[in-house]
Order: structure tokens, then sequence, then C-alpha cells
């Protein structure tokens, strides 16, 4: 995901890295006031290019290139990071060691700007990369004197160089590893961040691209292809970071804070394809007449029936039940994600309501994301996407389920007394937990 500025191609490092910095400052001068001219004034002088790069050379002390980070394992890890940039042979086994990584940075996210800087390429090889090969034309690019080119230059190769002393941290994950007999090494286990976004992309590719779009269109209508496609069933989302991905490193802030998660499961048997809806909602006879389903509504029922009073111990038995039913309706809902082709929701013979179609389509959502990082998104996907960002669909969705629920017990369980606090109770129960999921997975 390496950056480059618009359609012109600068014709030395120097004219690269001075149109990095006024692109920099017309976005901060585009966020100004029109008669702020003292801030103005300091924002000109700021982005002089002999003037931001000493101040970038002096905050990049503050971030770190690494290939291994420790922050996935916990945000708050204070072990070192490591970086690893040779790629010489020296075994014959398959391993990661014949790929071609991209570097990652953690550190202080508001340095983030210098390592873009550093992202951007010249003549089709990065500025980094440059960087680490110590190449003439970008050291003689860093400054309009020679001494202090080669003093930024080597105040930038510093954040690429591993700690002198190496710290484990005390929030790290850690290995016993058999030596001989009673005795171990401790490791501690860092996370390969520059590897995993190696394999994000790959999977990415392989089922979002173009060419994988075709193959799955070919064996969808039952035709012939000369290619074979790549599929990754069961695969499931850990997100990183939270609402701020980009304290975990640059790498995961690229990926929004998203890994997919393979199986680490022996194969089983599959039997018949998961059954679609086939309304526009989930909460029909879809839903109440699944196997897991039914004896928990029954149970419901025969409560209600039992003794219907509003005291803490029947309040206690209806939410534990009410609970085994919202997993349930979870499981249902990780069934369809995993197995439904994208787009599903919006078929025309279904036409799901939109905001069952933000819950259920994760197919069709990832593919979104995809587009719109490369700018291909059409405009009635813009409108979708933008719609899911921004519409409440976990209380839409927890609202239908607690109508679904109430429309059972009156019609099928007969309950007349129900009204719409019960309702609420529900919707709320699915809305927590959708909200709880989304925190953990995208």
């Amino acid at each position: 995901m390496t950056e480059e500025l618009g359609d012109a191609s600068p014709a030395t490092i120097r004219a690269l890295i001075e149109q990095y910095i006024q692109g920099r400052l017309n976005e901060k001068l585009e966020k100004l006031k029109e008669d702020d001219f003292t801030e103005r004034e300091k924002l000109l002088e700021k982005y002089q290019p002999e003037t931001w790069l000493e101040d970038a050379s002096l905050r990049i002390s503050q971030i770190r290139l690494a290939t291994h980070t420790p922050k996935q394992h916990h945000p708050s890890s204070k072990a070192s990071a490591m970086f690893y940039a040779g790629q010489n042979k020296t075994h014959d086994f398959v391993g990661s060691q014949g790929l071609e990584h991209e570097a990652d940075v953690i550190g202080n996210a508001a340095v983030l700007d210098v390592f873009k800087l550093l992202r951007q390429k010249f003549e089709g090889i990065s500025l980094l990369e440059r960087l680490l090969k110590a190449d003439q034309d970008l050291i003689a690019a860093l400054a309009s004197n020679a001494e202090q080119a080669e003093i930024r230059f080597k105040r930038f190769l510093a954040f690429s160089e591993n700690p002198s002393e190496l710290n484990a941290g005390r929030l790290s994950k850690q290995v016993y590893f058999p030596v001989k007999k009673n005795d171990y090494h401790i490791l501690v286990i860092l996370y390969p961040s520059a590897l995993v976004h190696r394999v994000y992309q790959q999977i990415s590719h392989d089922r979002f691209g173009e060419q994988n779009k075709a193959l799955r269109e070919a064996r969808f209508k039952g035709l012939h292809h000369t290619q074979e496609s790549r599929e990754y069933p069961n695969l499931l989302v850990h997100n990183y970071g939270g609402s701020k991905p980009q304290n975990i490193s640059q790498l995961n802030s690229d990926r929004r804070g998203s890994m997919w998660l393979l199986p680490s499961l022996p194969p089983v048997w599959q039997g018949l394809m998961v059954e679609l809806p086939k309304s526009d909602s989930v909460f029909t006879g879809y839903l109440s007449n699944r196997k897991d389903v039914k004896p928990i509504l029954s149970s419901i029922i025969r409560m209600y029936r039992k003794e219907h009073k509003n005291n803490d111990e029947f309040r206690s038995e209806r939410d534990e039940l009410v609970d085994q039913l919202v997993d349930c309706v979870i499981d249902m809902s990780l069934e369809l994600q995993q197995s439904a082709n994208s787009g599903w929701t919006l078929e025309s013979q279904r036409k799901f309501n939109r905001a069952e179609s933000f819950w259920l389509d994760r197919g069709y959502r990832e593919e979104l994301f995809e587009k719109e990082d490369q700018n291909t998104l059409t405009d009635e996907e813009q409108e979708w996407l933008d719609d899911y960002r921004e519409r409440d669909w976990h209380t839409e969705v927890g609202y239908n389920f607690g109508n679904w629920l109430n429309k059972i017990l009156t019609t099928k369980g007969k309950l007349a007394d129900l009204d719409d606090h019960e309702a609420r109770v529900w919707s709320i129960a699915l809305r927590d937990k959708l909200q709880l999921l989304k925190e953990e997975f995208a």
C-alpha cells in the first residue's frame, strides 16, 4: 500500500520531497479560516522544505522501523520491536525469506507523516529502500549542503536500527522451548507484522481481485475456465487497536486494524450448503424453524405460561433463555456471512432490509472496502457504504429481533399479555451482542 503523489512525476528526489511537503501544507491551509493570517504565516514557515526536513529528521526518532511488532499481543506492551532487512538465503527450505516484505512502523502515531514521505516512490523505488541502501541521490536531497544532508541521513537511518538493549516486556507472550531434559529457553513471541501484511494482501487479491471474480462467476454458471480459483473457507477477522489501529502499527492502520484468521483445524465433512432465506429478513420462519432455536422458544413459552411474575427470579431465568436465543441468532449470522456469496442480500428475489443487509452480507462489505481503497466504487456502492457507517443498524436489527420474538410468543404461544417492554428487553440483548462482536471482529 505504498503511497504515491499525484499524476506528475517529479524530475528529482528533491522535487518529490518538496511536492510531498507542499501537499501536507495544502491540507493544513484548506482547514484554516480565511482571516487567520497569523496561523497561515506559521504554517508557511513550518512547511518550508529545509525547516520541515530538519524537524522530520529529529521527530523520526519517535518511531521505529519493524518487521516484527509487539503490540498485537497487548496494546500496552513495551517490548522491543525488531527489524530484519536481510533476505540472504541460509537454507533450502521453503520459508518467508523468499518474499518481499513491506516494512512496518511502530511508535508515536503523530510522526507517521514522516514515514509516509519515505513510502513515496521515485523511479519505482521507495525512498525507504533508498535510505536503507544509502542511496547518494537521496542523501543529497535531504539538505541544501552536503554536511547537513549527511547529518539528516544518519538521523533518518537510525530509526531502522534495532535497539542496543532488548526489552522483553512483562506483557509479551512467552513460551518455554525445550533444549534438553529439564532445560528450557524462554522465547518471547513477536508478531510477524510484515509477513502477516503480505498474507493479507494475497488473500485480498484472491478473494476480491477481478480475475477471481471472473472465476467465481464461471463456477457459478457451470462454465469451464482454464485457471483455478483460490478459496479460503471459515475465515474469521481479528481486529487490533479498536478505533485507533494506527496506535498498533502503520501496516495495521493500512488494514483498518483487521487481519484474517485461517482455521487451524483438521478438515471435516461438509454436509448440505446453508440454505439462504427466501424473504427480505431472517426474522421469519427461517429462524424460528431452526433446530437449535425451537427448544429455546418452547422453554420461553412454557416459562411465561407457568408463572409470569415481574420478579428477580423470573427475569433472571428469562434473560438466560434469551441470551441462549441470541447466541443461536449469532451462530446463524456467522453461517450466512461465511457461506453466502457477496451481494446475496441485494438479489431481486430477496431485497433484504438495509439493516440486515449490513449485518449479514459481510462479503459484499469487504468487497466495497477493497474497491474504496482502489477508488472504483460506483455511486450506488458508495451510498451503501456511507449508509453502513452512519446508520445505527445494530439497533434496527435488535428491534427486528424483539418484534419477531414477541410475535412468535403472542401468535404461536398465545401469550396475549406481552407488551412492548419485553420486545425492548430482547432488542437490547441482540443489539449489545452485535456491538460487542463489532469491537472484537471486523
